[in-house]
């Protein structure tokens, strides 16, 4: 008898799966605003039933709510504060207009097109571009670029 492996995919890079982008973007649409740590438990209990894993919501704030606002798909409408000692919760809202953008696909993607290279390829990438902005290697450049 074999054993049943479970499939382990993140966001856009298995694109037979719902896309994050495109879930935040339904998510928003359907309820008008939304914070981050909302969204993100309604993907991670989404990903549960269809047995997939889900980011962090650390990693969910950094690679898909800051994406999104630099990319000018959503805007901060207001700010809630719960507890004193807590931070404040950020409600975002979709730009009017942005709803049918095709950069709720793949986000990262759209930002920075390096990301769909793979791993090892763009962290070369990445420091090839920094070769030419700043115009000398860092010491690890070597060991990178020539694997």
């Amino acid at each position: 008898m074999q054993k049943e492996r479970k499939i382990r995919l993140h966001g856009w890079a298995a694109p037979w799966i719902y896309p994050t982008g495109r879930f935040i973007r339904d998510f928003l649409v359907k309820h008008g605003e939304g914070y981050a740590q909302e969204i993100w438990r309604k993907l991670k209990e989404a990903r549960a039933s269809e047995g997939l894993s889900c980011c962090s919501l650390q990693s969910f704030r950094t690679n898909y709510i800051y994406v999104l606002k630099r990319l000018g798909l959503i805007e901060s409408v207001r700010t809630e504060r719960v507890r004193a000692e807590w931070h404040s919760r950020v409600y975002y809202q979709i730009v009017p207009g942005k709803e049918k953008a095709l950069e709720w696909n793949a986000p990262q993607k759209a930002f920075d097109p390096r990301r769909g290279l793979g791993a090892k390829r763009y962290k070369r990438e990445k420091l090839k571009a920094e070769v030419e902005t700043r115009g000398r290697p860092p010491k690890y450049f070597r060991e990178v670029v020539s694997k």
